[in-house]
């Protein structure tokens, strides 16, 4: 029986352990190739969203990092709108300086200074007009050596005045690196952090911090809206007040200053707050010039304040220690390959979307302990792994089921075949000996009932009674084997499993009898009747027959056994008669009577016979009473369900 499921070289066990290891290797394999994937950023800024939007209470910690921004507001300002932005110089150090005297920390300058005024000349005279120009930037740098910095970039860098003056230190790269899909996220500080040749380490040290692995900041809303601001015509406006002093203090007091340019489209970079909220003007330190409108990608300057805020404050996640995320991955493997094998396809989508919410639950929770887990390992080995395990279980498992159905789905009960699906508890088909119960129910009086009968009403008939006893033969988890002619042979016991088959038949058996009266009256035959033989022993259980056609039945001496005590039934003018060895596994509540000893014909062996000691088991209405005591026969037993 090739291709069915008896045949088959691995059992149910062993498939279903096979497909669950093949379905967690292929989510664990697949699961940790989502690490570091193009769109794993993506779910990460969606996860610092939800965070930000429903699990971050009360209002915004106070930042360690200001910014002072060239705005538009600067630009168009009465003071500064006569300036040429490279003739800034003089400004940035006073401003800087104001700054400074406020109680700042430390100063970046995310400019890079590539012009000094002094070497302009007059183009018509070659008279260097503007010499001078750069001292008092010249001349702040070099005294605050150490707490000023300022920037070069890939193909910027600033002019040698500059870098003379504020010294080889002081001049820093704000570069930022991003991921794979385009955006900035993570920073890997160079240690030491004073030598780093990275601006945000060089103010990190300045300001003490400690911190020595690559982290991913993780901000609390839109940068352009949450950070402490004021614009550069503020800052010089402030500085010349007590008042203005006071508040400028109060702005840069311990703080980290960075001056940049904010002006749309310069300097700007997709940044992990794009989706975030925005906090409003009253819960942030903004300046009396207020805020520049907030653009579709992050200013520069605006992203080096939030990964220094964040390393000065803990608002960072780092990378699990080695070994957590394919430990993970094996997990979320495992409970998916399970899902998909012992769940319905139909709430499979239900389970995926759980194993999803789980594992990024998990990414969730090891946020708000700074450890960073790829968000997409645990979901993608979950998934992977359930439609892997899936997949087999329809292509390999199911077949197979559906196979056993569709090879005994009209010969045994709906359940019984369900239990055989899922089991898959066969014996071998090509053979394998077993210990059955076999049932012959004839039809007593078919030839001369079809001589009175036209053909279709004897097929009429003969079907209508043979349902009825399917019926009944089903319920009982017996195996209509074959139909031969007005006759039945069943099994029990084969090829599903029966506990006590002996017991099963003879129910079946006595319930079938019982059943006479509805039959006749379904088949509107009023002398047709009944007469059941049962053996038990063991016979060989097989898929019989050619390459082209087969069928499964049992063979061998109980077969015929079974086959010879119907004439027993016949002399003995009884609906049942059952071998020794079938009432030999039936309980003492069974009302036995032994109708018949000796030798049947065909074998060498004497056997007994019984009946069930009930009215409507013997066909003569004028039957005497049975005696009280009679073979296993006892006035004190349990009377048998009549």
């Amino acid at each position: 029986m090739n291709g069915r499921i008896a045949d088959s070289a691995l059992g149910r066990r062993q498939l279903v352990l096979l497909i669950a290891v093949v379905a967690s290797l292929a989510g664990l394999v697949v699961g940790l190739s989502a690490n570091k994937a193009i769109w794993e950023g993506w779910v990460t800024d969606r996860l610092f969203q939800i965070r930000a939007s429903f699990f971050q209470q009360g209002p915004p910690a106070s930042s360690p990092v200001a910014v002072v921004g060239l705005d538009q507001l600067s630009l168009d300002s009465e003071r500064l709108s006569r300036i040429p932005r490279v003739l800034m110089t003089p400004v940035m150090a006073e401003a800087g300086q104001a700054v400074l005297d406020a109680g700042a920390t430390a100063l970046g300058f995310d400019f890079v200074f590539a012009y000094s005024a002094d070497s302009f000349v007059d183009p018509s005279t070659g008279e260097a007009r503007l010499s001078g120009f750069d001292r008092p930037f010249q001349s702040f740098a070099y005294r605050n050596r150490g707490k000023v910095f300022i920037a070069h970039t890939e193909i910027g860098v600033p002019h040698r005045s500059f870098t003379a003056a504020i010294g080889a230190g002081g001049v820093r790269s704000v570069i930022v690196s991003t991921d794979n899909d385009g955006i900035v996220r993570k920073h890997t500080p160079q240690l030491p952090l004073a030598e780093s040749p990275h601006l945000i380490d060089a103010l990190l040290s300045a300001a003490g911090a400690d911190i020595s692995e690559a982290f991913v900041s993780i901000p609390p809303s839109r940068l352009a809206t949450s950070l402490p601001y004021m614009s550069l015509i503020d800052v010089l406006d402030l500085s010349q007040s007590e008042e203005g002093r006071a508040r400028l203090k109060e702005f840069s007091a311990g703080r980290i200053v960075l001056f940049g340019g904010l002006l749309p489209f310069e300097d700007e970079h997709l940044y992990s707050d794009r989706f975030l909220p925005h906090d409003t003007d009253d819960a942030v330190e903004t300046g009396p010039g207020g805020r520049p409108r907030v653009q579709p990608q992050t200013a520069g300057v605006f992203i080096l304040a939030d990964v220094i805020g964040a390393a000065l404050s803990d608002r960072f996640a780092v990378a699990p220690p080695p070994g957590v995320l394919t430990a993970l991955s094996v997990v979320f493997a495992i409970a998916g390959a399970v899902a998909g094998l012992f769940f319905p396809l139909m709430i499979l989508p239900v389970i995926a979307v759980v194993g999803v919410a789980a594992g990024l639950g998990l990414s969730m929770a090891g946020l708000e302990t700074g450890i960073l887990l790829a968000p997409g390992v645990a979901p993608v080995s979950c998934v992977m792994a359930m439609v892997t395990a899936a997949v087999g279980k329809v292509s390999i498992l199911q077949r197979r089921q559906r196979s056993l159905v569709r090879l005994f789905g009209h010969y045994l009960a709906p359940d019984v075949i369900r239990h055989m699906a899922t089991s898959e508890e066969l014996p071998e088909l090509g053979g394998d000996t077993r210990h059955v119960v076999v049932a012959f129910i004839d039809i007593v009086g078919f030839t001369k009932m079809s001589e009175k009968l036209a053909d279709r009403d004897v097929v009429r008939v003969v079907n209508a009674c043979f349902d009825r006893i399917g019926q009944t033969i089903t319920k009982h988890q017996g195996y209509i084997d074959k139909y031969i002619g007005d006759a039945i042979m069943a099994v029990w016991n084969a090829p599903n499993t029966v506990d006590n088959p002996e017991q099963a038949a003879v129910d079946a058996a006595h319930e079938i009898i019982g059943s006479l009266d509805e039959i006749k009256q379904i088949t509107g035959e009023a002398e047709l009747d009944l007469r059941i033989a049962l053996n038990a022993g063991p016979v060989l259980v097989g898929d019989i027959g050619g390459e082209h056609r087969r069928s499964f039945t049992v063979m061998g001496t109980t077969v015929n056994t079974a086959s010879r005590v119907e004439s027993v039934a016949k002399d003995k003018k009884v609906r049942l008669a059952l071998s020794q060895s079938v009432a030999d596994g039936l309980p003492t509540r069974y009302p036995l009577e032994e109708i018949w000893t000796g030798q049947l014909r065909g074998l060498s062996t004497k056997i007994s016979v019984f009946t069930l000691d009930v009215p409507k088991i013997y066909m003569e209405k004028t039957k005497k009473d049975v005696p009280a005591e009679k073979g296993r026969q006892n006035s004190n037993l349990v009377e048998f369900p009549r």
